[in-house]
Order: structure tokens, then C-alpha cells, then sequence
């Protein structure tokens, strides 16, 4: 037998399901290739950051965050330099073309978040954040332990 709770939780790993393949689909979006636009948004925020310290924001290994690093550089789209005070550090950051792609990204992502909301109310979206909210502090409580470290405010 089904239960509310689990249409819920169908309902809502379908909506997050469509949404991540609608974005990476839409014609707009100018990630060209996996893990770009979150290695361009994590870049935008942090500026300078080590090679090693982006792939821990990103929750990937080092070693596969080098590929997706050098294809950023080649499209001029990043910039690394080793680290003047420790050479064994490789530093990165946005190039002037890589800040002009966050912001076409964010454009992009805020346009295709206005039209998927266009018809929730703002106490919908309220009630909504609320609901979602007490789910990652129960998810943070019972399941903590299983999350990484980024992830539960360590």
C-alpha cells in the first residue's frame, strides 16, 4: 500500500529528477560539459581558492576535478598559478570571460526558476521552504553522520 508519505517522496525525487534534466537540457545553458557551471559558480565564490580546497567544496576527489580544470583553462575560462609561498599548491580562478559565464548561468538559472514558480504564491513557497527546512535538520540529526563534512556545518 502507498502512503502519502511515500507520494510525497516520489513526487518529490521525480520533481528534483526533472528539474536537474530540464536544466542541463535547455538550450540556454551554456555548461557545455558536466560539472562545468558548478566548478564556475564554486569559483565565483571563492576566488583563488587551491586546487585540492575546490574539489573538497565540489565533494569530488582531486584527481578528477584536474580534467574538468584543464578544459575550463584551454577555453580560457579559468586561470591556475602554483601558490608563491608553497609550489606544490595550484591556485584557480575565473578569468574576466569566466565571470561573464556565471553571470549568463545566473541569468539563466534565475529566468528558469521565475518560470517554474510562476504560479506558486509566495506563502506557498514560504510554507514550502519551511517544510523543506525541517527536513535537513531531522536529515542533519538521525543521518548526520552519513553526510559529508561541508554538508553538515561542521
Amino acid at each position: 500500500m502507498v502512503t502519502a508519505d511515500d507520494r510525497l517522496f516520489q513526487q518529490l525525487f521525480c520533481l528534483i529528477a526533472e528539474i536537474h534534466h530540464v536544466a542541463l537540457k535547455r538550450p540556454a545553458n551554456k555548461a557545455s560539459f558536466r560539472g562545468q557551471g558548478r566548478l564556475i559558480h564554486l569559483l565565483a565564490h571563492n576566488t583563488g581558492v587551491s586546487q585540492r580546497e575546490l574539489a573538497t567544496l565540489a565533494q569530488v576527489k582531486p584527481g578528477s576535478i584536474s580534467e574538468v580544470l584543464e578544459r575550463l583553462e584551454k577555453n580560457k575560462i579559468v586561470e591556475r598559478w602554483r601558490d608563491e609561498t608553497d609550489r606544490r599548491i595550484v591556485r584557480v580562478k575565473l578569468t574576466a570571460k569566466g565571470k561573464e559565464l556565471y553571470q549568463e548561468n545566473l541569468a539563466t538559472r534565475q529566468q528558469f526558476e521565475r518560470e517554474l514558480l510562476q504560479k506558486v504564491t509566495a506563502e506557498e513557497r514560504k510554507s514550502f521552504l519551511n517544510v523543506v527546512q525541517k527536513m535537513q535538520k531531522q536529515l542533519k540529526a538521525n543521518y548526520g553522520d552519513l553526510l559529508p563534512q561541508e554538508w553538515r556545518g561542521v
